[in-house]
Formats: structure tokens, sequence, C-alpha cells
């Protein structure tokens, strides 16, 4: 009796390990097969990546990203700021604080990289100040008990070659693709999510669910109804085309790019910073920093007081060189479109954001860029 026991419990013993063998690997299955490894590895390593900063969770403002996202080149830019890159292009990602009156003593063309895209710059909707251009979006929050500024820019975050971008963009209904949209909803996001662990009391935007129609190429003047709008091409009857952003008053960055190209190559070009992009490479290689408006070697600048803002906003013009002297056979004359174009561009831009004080350059005439 006692050894049919003994054969028993041996049996069931054997069974019992066996079972808890297949319990085990089964386990060992389902854990890999889940993911769920990796995605502890993700969180672990996207928790203290560029500062712990970029919006990787799921919430009414992103989407969240995708688990095993690439992380790569984390870098600490000086006391709170970081740059990183994320993704498959892989995106250029720079979170900064920018603080209130010290603008100047940070190294601003790092943590405010230069917009990279292939489109005219575009004012972001739903409450947001910031700029999207088709290949890089900013977002500047305010912190309304210091007066600082958290301010995200991500760039080269498109995977498409220039033709292939060029021809997705003509095939959407509104100019643009899929990951525009993404990853200025991630900008808004971090920004947000920025703002909160740095303390700053700041507001966020409505959740971004489209973006401004943008068009891909030059339109006829005729059809100038943004940053184009109002100027006097009736001066000049070589001025066929333009390029404009559209109309916003929470950009950062405005231009409009006016051409005659069966005359000469060079575009006129007027362009409006505002906020801290004032402080980034001058449009113009000579402008005087500390006069408010002025004439050039290189074209002529504007400035107005803008509400919120510690800088001046900058309004800038180039006129081409050709433009004074390339005309068809039979004709003659001299630039008359520049100083009135460049007066109605900034006096528009700077009504729209509700700026004051608009100092323009007295000259009658801009010269030509040499």
């Amino acid at each position: 009796m006692a050894r049919t026991a003994g054969v028993n419990w041996r049996a069931w013993a054997e069974w019992t390990a066996g079972a808890l063998v297949l319990v085990l690997l089964a386990g060992w299955i389902w854990w890999e097969k889940s993911g769920t490894p990796e995605r502890w590895r993700y969180e672990e390593a996207v928790r203290t990546f560029c500062g712990g900063l970029p919006a990787h969770e799921k919430s009414a403002q992103f989407e969240g990203l995708r688990t095993g996202t690439n992380l790569s080149s984390d870098i600490t830019l000086g006391p709170d700021a970081y740059s990183c890159r994320l993704g498959s292009a892989p995106a250029e990602v720079t979170v900064a604080r920018l603080r209130a009156g010290k603008y100047r003593n940070q190294d601003l063309e790092r943590v405010l990289p230069h917009f990279s895209g292939s489109l005219r710059p575009v004012p972001l909707t739903g409450g947001w100040r910031g700029t999207i251009d088709g290949g890089s979006v900013r977002v500047l929050v305010d912190c309304r008990d210091s007066g600082d500024r958290v301010a995200v820019t991500v760039g080269f975050y498109l995977n498409e070659t220039g033709h292939e971008e060029t021809e997705a963009r003509r095939a959407s209904e509104d100019g643009w693709l899929d990951g525009d949209l993404f990853w200025a909803r991630f900008a808004a996001a971090t920004a947000v999510k920025a703002a909160a662990k740095w303390d700053c009391d700041a507001e966020a935007g409505e959740p971004l669910r489209a973006l401004p129609p943008t068009v891909v190429g030059p339109e006829p003047v005729a059809d100038a109804d943004g940053t184009c709008a109002g100027l006097p091409f009736s001066r000049d009857k070589r001025l066929e085309e333009m390029e404009e952003t559209p109309v916003g008053g929470a950009s950062v960055y405005e231009t409009c790019r006016v051409i005659a190209s069966h005359y000469f190559d060079t575009p006129y070009l007027f362009t409006a910073r505002f906020g801290p992009d004032v402080l980034l490479g001058r449009d113009l290689a000579d402008v005087n920093t500390e006069a408010a408006a002025g004439v050039g070697e290189h074209g002529a600048w504007a400035s107005a007081e803008c509400p919120g803002d510690a800088e001046r906003a900058r309004f800038t013009a180039i006129v081409p060189p050709a433009a004074a002297t390339v005309w068809l056979p039979g004709e003659k004359g001299e630039e008359t479109f520049g100083l009135p174009a460049f007066r109605e561009f900034a006096q528009r831009s700077a009504e729209r954001h509700g700026c004051t004080d608009l100092r323009l350059p007295s000259e009658r005439r801009l010269p030509p860029v040499k």
C-alpha cells in the first residue's frame, strides 16, 4: 500500500512539475509576444529622455508616441533647455524655457532652431501661438506667473524626398501630410507638459484637429488674400506671382514673396518676426539692432511694440537688384514698388498682432540689395 502511494505521489509530482513548466513556458511566450518587456524598457528610457519633457503619453492634445519609437541624440543645451531626436525620420526636438528679459543671454540659435520646411509659414489655430511650415513646427506658451516662455520646436520630421513631398502635398486636399498634424499636436502637448514640469502657469489651447489650408507653389498676385494682400501691385506691371503666409495673429514668423520671373530671378521678400524669434539671425545682414527703423545696403527694416513681447517685432524688406534695371525692350523705369509695399505689409501685420508704435523707414525709395 505504501509502495503504491509512493508511486502515485511521484507521478503526481512529475505531472505537477511538467504542468508548471508548461505554464512558465506559456507565460514567457505571452510576455514576449505581448511586447511588455519592450514597452517597459521604452517607458523607462523615455521617462528621462530629453529632460523627460517629450509628450509620449496619450492625451486630449496628442495621440501618444508609438511604443518603441527610436530615441537618439539626447543633448542638454543649458539650464532648462534640451534637444533630442525622435522617430524614424528622425525628428529634431528642442524644448527650452526662455527666461523673461534674458533672451539675449541664451543661445537662441540653438534653443530656437530655424524653420526647415518647404512651405510658407502658417500660423497655428486653436489658441496656440506658433508656426508650421511643412517640415518644422514651433509652439510658444507664456508663463503668466513669471513672464517666462516655453518654446518647443520640431524640425526635419518628414521621411519623403523633396519630389515625393511636393507630389503628395499637391494631391492632398489642404496641402498638408499626416506627419504635419501629428508633430504639431506633439509640439503642443510637449509645451503643456514642459510648462507643468517647470511650474509655469500656462494656458493651453484647444486640441489641434486641423491646420489652416495652404497652397503649394506661387499664385497670381490678383489672388493675394494673406500677408501679400493689399500690396500695390499695380505700381509695377512686371509683378506676376506671389507666395504668402495665411494671416493669423498667433504666428511668430510671416513672409510675403513677390515674383517677376520673366524679368528677374530674385523675388521681393517681406518678413515679420514676433516674440523671441526677433532675436534670431537677421533677414538682412546690416540691420541695426538699436535703430527702430531704417534702410541699409541690403534692404530695410521697421519695428513695433507688440502685446506681451519684450522685443519689438521686426519687419524686413529685400528688393531684388534687377528690379531697377531689367525691363523689356522699349520699356524703362525705376523701382517704385518696394517701399510702398513694405509699408503696407508692415502696417497690416502689426495691426493683426495688435502691435503699436510702428516705426517705418522715412526714405522715399528702398535701395536694391547689392
